[in-house]
């Protein structure tokens, strides 16, 4: 069976589709959070460590590239590979076959994708849950369970 999900570089990914969501590398939330806290310990006396932590997280908040990592479409979605060749996978929602997601304790979580040519894919991807929603409401098949740890003997 003919599969139009590919390896295609930056420039040439196609311009029909509506932009529904995407993931970025930035994780904004928990850099304001630690903002917070560390100008909360400035006025305590532990202000050392609050000066160090607010400057160490302003700096990644202003100077720090924020890239995006996936973004999803109505009709496919898009994995940014970041290996330096401006390349990205092009995911079509009728190309999946099955798909699953295992966790990593010390690496990002893989999402293991089985097109209908029966060719294997493994991205690795942030936002578990994010591309599992989006996998579960465009993808007509169910997904496999990865089994975890405890389960496996």
């Amino acid at each position: 069976m003919n599969v139009r999900s590919k390896i295609l570089k930056i420039r040439n990914l196609p311009t029909d589709g509506e932009l529904i969501d995407h993931i970025n590398a930035k994780p904004y939330l928990f850099i304001l959070v630690c903002i917070a806290i560390g100008l909360a310990l400035m006025f305590t006396r532990l202000y050392l460590i609050g000066i160090v932590i607010t400057f160490m997280f302003l700096y990644y908040l202003l100077f720090m590239k924020d890239v995006t990592l996936i973004e999803f479409y109505d009709k496919y979605a898009i994995f940014y590979l970041n290996n330096g060749k401006d390349e990205c996978f092009l995911l079509f929602w009728e190309d999946v076959e099955k798909w699953s997601i295992s966790s990593s304790r010390n690496d990002l979580d893989v999402l293991n994708i089985v097109l209908r040519n029966q060719e294997s894919i493994a991205l690795k991807c942030l936002g578990r849950k994010k591309v599992a929603r989006y996998f579960v409401t465009y993808v007509s098949t169910p997904c496999e369970k990865a089994i975890g740890k405890q389960h496996a003997l």
